[in-house]
C-alpha cells in the first residue's frame, strides 16, 4: 500500500527529512513538503549578508528544485493540523497523510516589545537582513544596539556572531573608532548553556574589542523619539540604529492541535521526536526540548534540527518497511562554528543531554573554523537541493 509522508516546513529540518525519506523509502511512497514560501533560506549565512560578504540571493534556493529528486512540493499556507483525522488544512485544501513531520520553526513576535516593530531590524528575517545590510553601508558614526527580547530564541550563537562581525565590518572600513557597539541580553552571561568558562571567554573577547555587554536585562520598550532602549530599573541604552532579535513563539497554527505545551512549543520524546499523537513527529525550532537535569530550554539551532530530522526520517522509513525503528537523537552536535571575525571562527561541539549538565566545547578562534563553516554553506546549498 502506498504511504504518504507529509512534511510541514521547508527549513533545515524539513529539507533534511524530505531528502532522507526520499532516499530510504521505496519509490512508490509519496514524500510531500509544504511551505508557504517559494524559497528555502539558509539562515546561518544571514550574518554574512548583513556585512556584505554574501548577496541575499546567494543564500536561498527554490524549494521546487526538490521535485527533481522525487519530492513533491506544495507552496501554500498551513491553516490547521488535525492529528485524529490525519489531515492538514491548507490554503489549497486538505492534505491527508500516513505520517506527519512538523518542521514549522518558530514565529517572530516583535510586537511584544513596544516600539520594536518598525524601529528595529530583525536579523532573523530575510527581508530585514537585506535592509539592514543597506543601512549599515550608510552608517559611519554613532551607536548600534543589538538586543535579545526574550528567551528562548533560535540560532543560539547568532547574536554573538552578529556583534563580532559588526566589529570586524567597521574595522575594515576604518570607522570602528566612531561606532559604539552594545549587546543587551536577558541572559546572565554569553551562551549560558555552555557554562561559565565559555561565557567568561566570550565576555573577554567583547571587552578586548570594545563591545559593551549588558546582561540580565529585561527590555520594556524601544523609544524612537528618545532613541533609546528602556530596560527595567530605569536603565536606558541610547542608540542610533537598533537590531532586535524578537520574541519567539511556537507555531500558532498548532495551538489547537493538542500537541503543544507552554509557549506553543510541540511536546516531543527527547530521543525519538515523537509527539503525543500517533505517527506525528516534530523537529527543529518548533519543539519543546528541555535539558535532562536543569529543565532549561535546550538550544534551538539548525544543526540540531538536522540531526533530529535524520532520526525521524529513518525511523519513519523503518516503520513503513515493517521494521523496528532503532534510531535515536542523542542531543549531540559537532561542527558548529561561530564567526568571530572576517576569516576567523570558533568551532564548537555540544552534548545537550550530558549529565549533570550539558557539555560544550568552544575552541579558540581560527581561520580553519571559518573556512569549515564556509565549506558547509556550499555543501548545504548544493547537496540538499
Amino acid at each position: 500500500m502506498v504511504k504518504t509522508v507529509l512534511i510541514l516546513g521547508g527549513g533545515t529540518g524539513g529539507v533534511v527529512a524530505a531528502n532522507v525519506l526520499r532516499k530510504t523509502l521505496a519509490e512508490k511512497h509519496r514524500v510531500v513538503l509544504v511551505d508557504r514560501n517559494e524559497h528555502h533560506y539558509f539562515m546561518a549565512s544571514y550574518p554574512l549578508v548583513m556585512v556584505n560578504l554574501r548577496r541575499p540571493e546567494q543564500v536561498t534556493r527554490k524549494l521546487e528544485n526538490l521535485q527533481q529528486k522525487g519530492i513533491q512540493f506544495v507552496q501554500t499556507q498551513v491553516t490547521g493540523v488535525k492529528p485524529r483525522q490525519r489531515r492538514v488544512e491548507t490554503g489549497e485544501g486538505s492534505l491527508d497523510y500516513d505520517y506527519l513531520v512538523l518542521a514549522l520553526g518558530a514565529e517572530h513576535h516583535p510586537e511584544t516589545v513596544s516600539g520594536q516593530l518598525g524601529e528595529a531590524y530583525n536579523p532573523y528575517n530575510f527581508t530585514q537582513i537585506s535592509r539592514l545590510r543597506q543601512a549599515l553601508s550608510r552608517f559611519k558614526r554613532g551607536k548600534i544596539v543589538l538586543f535579545l527580547s526574550s528567551v528562548p530564541y533560535t540560532g543560539v550563537i547568532a547574536p554573538w556572531e552578529i556583534i563580532f562581525l559588526l566589529d570586524a565590518y567597521f574595522r575594515r572600513r576604518g570607522l570602528r573608532h566612531q561606532v559604539k557597539l552594545t549587546l543587551v541580553t536577558p541572559e546572565a552571561l554569553p551562551l549560558p548553556l555552555a557554562g561559565p568558562l565559555v561565557g567568561v571567554s566570550l565576555r573577554r573577547m567583547m571587552t578586548e574589542r570594545g563591545i559593551q555587554l549588558i546582561t540580565q536585562a529585561r527590555i520594556l520598550s524601544l523609544d524612537p523619539m528618545q532613541q533609546c532602549l528602556l530596560l527595567d530599573q530605569g536603565i536606558t541604552v541610547p542608540g542610533d540604529l537598533f537590531i532586535g532579535i524578537p520574541s519567539h513563539w511556537g507555531p500558532s497554527v498548532l495551538f489547537d492541535s493538542g500537541l503543544v505545551v507552554d509557549g506553543g512549543w510541540v511536546e516531543v520524546d527527547p530521543h525519538t521526536l515523537a509527539t503525543r499523537a500517533s505517527r506525528v513527529y516534530a523537529v527543529g525550532d518548533a519543539t519543546a526540548m528541555r535539558l535532562p537535569v536543569s529543565r532549561e530550554w535546550a538550544p534551538k539551532a539548525g544543526f540540531f534540527a538536522h540531526y533530529q530530522a535524520e532520526v525521524v526520517a529513518r525511523n519513519i522509513a523503518s516503520r513503513i518497511a515493517g521494521k523496528e525503528p532503532t534510531f535515536r537523537y542523542k542531543g549531540k552536535a559537532a561542527g558548529a562554528v561561530m564567526f568571530t571575525d572576517f576569516g576567523k571562527g570558533r568551532l564548537a561541539s555540544v552534548n545537550c543531554y550530558a549529565k549533570p549538565s550539558p557539555q560544550v566545547i568552544l575552541l579558540r578562534p581560527s581561520k580553519a573554523a571559518y573556512w569549515f563553516k564556509v565549506g558547509f554553506e556550499k555543501y548545504w546549498l548544493h547537496r540538499w537541493f
